[in-house]
């Protein structure tokens, strides 16, 4: 019954998304966590509860809904990625977030224009300038999307096996740890074959 009230609170939220009239504040963090949250536990569930005739509508009546759903999907997966997906929290956001984007990015190409939207940068506010007085701008969506991608590919106890030594208590610390043991197999630089789990070829293969 839990399992059911949760998918009815999603599609409560795809729904007010693409049925608003107004656009939804980026501020407004209640109403976006929806999205990533533990309510799905499936791909299955995102393709079923957003469907295609709703996501061409999102985007022809409504496309800044869809452009900050975009960014703030993005958002959270780089705020995973960070962290090195240490929680169980961060490793539920990014999967979801992944299938919203996997369920979202067909439909948005098939209008050439949003091709813009994904390789333009992006101005991060009025204020922010540098001391030559030009406008400080984020990377393309689409270039912060692929590199948070590959990093979530070699997160440890998410997509890569961990080691017996702890790893870094911060994110600014990654440095230190020796990334040739985080990987998918054995080769140049580090012989031993890592653990395989299923968890992590699931998880790899939804990033792919």
């Amino acid at each position: 019954m839990g399992n059911t009230d949760s998918k009815i609170d999603f599609r409560v939220a795809v729904v007010q998304l693409t049925s608003r009239s107004q656009q939804i504040e980026s501020n407004d963090e209640s109403f976006w966590d929806q999205f990533w949250s533990d309510k799905i536990s499936s791909v299955q569930d995102i393709f079923a509860l957003v469907p295609a005739a709703e996501i061409r509508a999102l985007r022809e009546e409504l496309p800044s809904n869809l452009a900050i759903l975009c960014n703030k999907l993005v958002d959270r997966l780089q705020m995973a990625a960070e962290n090195s997906c240490q929680t169980q929290r961060d490793q539920t956001a990014a999967i979801n977030c992944v299938r919203l984007l996997t369920r979202l990015l067909p439909y948005i190409f098939e209008e050439p224009e949003w091709r813009g939207f994904f390789w333009s940068d992006i101005p991060t506010g009025p204020q922010q300038t540098t001391s030559n007085g030009e406008c400080v701008s984020k990377p393309p969506l689409a270039e912060r999307l692929l590199q948070t991608l590959a990093d979530l590919l070699f997160c440890p106890d998410f997509t890569v096996s961990s080691k017996k030594k702890k790893g870094p208590d911060n994110p600014e610390d990654i440095h230190t740890i020796d990334s040739c043991e985080y990987i998918w197999e054995a080769g140049v630089g580090f012989s031993q074959s890592p653990v395989h789990t299923p968890s992590n070829d699931r998880n790899r293969t939804e990033i792919l």
